[in-house]
């Protein structure tokens, strides 16, 4: 059974890791995989959610005058099996605002860890990794209206135990995301509350497609099909403020379409992704949220086209408020998905048996504008 188990889940990193020829594209890398936790929880749906410190990784036009410089650190625990248990997803950035310009950077990468080539000789191993380094801007073009665009390179490499002969030669690919987001504000200085909603909508990864040479799919180089990108959507966002001008609630809701542009001739009916949530912040401190993602896509821990619900928490903690003489806010953020637990320990138990993949989130902000 181990041995099977392992065949299956071998083949499955490869999969993960590679286009399957002509079938399917290049999906589930660092290139669309989403790692901050909030977006994970509401549907990965921030596309017109310009609130969060990496969202302008969903949609460049994210970033504005308002967002606050600040670094950021998302990890994204990817281990559905027990093989798998070091598959994880990290992106870290940071954002530079000041007088002349918004500049969001972003690096992500997947790792598989270890993965054994060989049953019998246990240091046999290699390494399967992505990486995609984005560089971030954005502008008003009209009143409400900001347009953004960003500049992304995408690679593929692999190490092995045994020295230089990976058998994977790749080329990197250099693509383009533009984003557009419409905001209509509905403020009044007097009330006690104030309410925006922002319209968004993004074209991702624009460019050339992958080239690569994998002895695993022959020795010829070849064109490897990068997903392509449509989505639009919405945030509509609620603050409840105290009498001295603080926000006692804070309610923010997303939803968001995605739609595979480009798929291949296995994926014709495999295109459209949906996803929503909700977010409440009480007294600018404690966070909560929950929603629902759905994915067109086969895969053993989900069930496809059907609601998965997420949930996740944080905290922001201004650092002047535990005596740091700093004008910084941090925040942490943790999110967990219940998935179809496919574990070798529950093949002969609940066919409903769940697992939870989980996801933590760290930042660091300072005011809206650093110099």
């Amino acid at each position: 059974m181990k041995l099977k188990f392992f065949f299956v889940l071998l083949i499955s990193v490869v999969i993960n890791a590679q286009s399957t020829f002509d079938y399917y594209t290049y999906k589930n890398t660092s290139l669309d995989v989403i790692t901050n936790p909030a977006s994970i929880v509401m549907g990965e749906s921030f596309v017109a959610n310009r609130n969060n410190i990496s969202s302008f990784i969903e949609n460049p036009a994210n970033l504005s005058e308002q967002s606050k410089t600040g670094l950021f650190y998302n990890i994204r625990f990817h281990d559905w099996a027990e093989h798998a248990n070091k598959f994880q997803f990290t992106t870290a950035g940071a954002i530079l605002n000041s007088s002349f310009a918004t500049i969001g950077i972003a690096y992500s990468q997947f790792t598989s860890g270890p993965i054994p080539m060989n049953l019998v000789l246990a240091d046999y191993n290699s390494e399967e990794s992505n990486q995609t380094l984005a560089i971030s801007f954005s502008g008003p073009l009209a009143e409400n209206l900001t347009l953004g665009v960003s500049v992304k390179a995408f690679g593929h490499s692999r190490t092995s135990s045994i020295g230089s002969a990976t058998g994977l030669d790749s080329k990197s690919a250099f693509l383009f995301d533009l984003g557009a987001l419409y905001s209509i504000g509905f403020n009044d200085k007097e009330a006690r509350s104030a309410y925006n909603l922002n319209l968004g909508a993004a074209f991702q990864n624009v460019g050339t497609d992958y080239k690569e040479k994998d002895d695993i799919f022959g020795g010829d180089y070849r064109f490897v099909r990068l997903p392509r990108y449509l989505k639009f959507g919405f945030a509509f966002n609620t603050q409840i403020r105290s009498a001295s001008g603080s926000n006692d609630v804070d309610a923010t809701l997303t939803g968001q379409y995605k739609w595979l542009t480009n798929p291949q001739s296995e994926e014709r009916t495999n295109v459209d992704y949906w996803g929503g949530g909700a977010e409440f912040t009480i007294k600018e401190i404690f966070v909560a949220r929950a929603g629902f993602f759905q994915t067109p896509e086969y895969w053993l821990i989900y069930e496809r086209a059907k609601p998965l619900f997420r949930y996740g928490f944080g905290v922001k903690i201004p650092l002047q408020k535990i005596g740091i003489n700093l004008p910084f806010v941090l925040l942490a953020d943790y999110s967990f998905i219940p998935i179809n637990d496919v574990s070798l320990s529950t093949f002969n138990g609940s066919p409903d048996s769940k697992k939870l993949l989980r996801a933590i989130g760290i930042s660091l902000q300072y005011g809206s504008s650093l110099f």
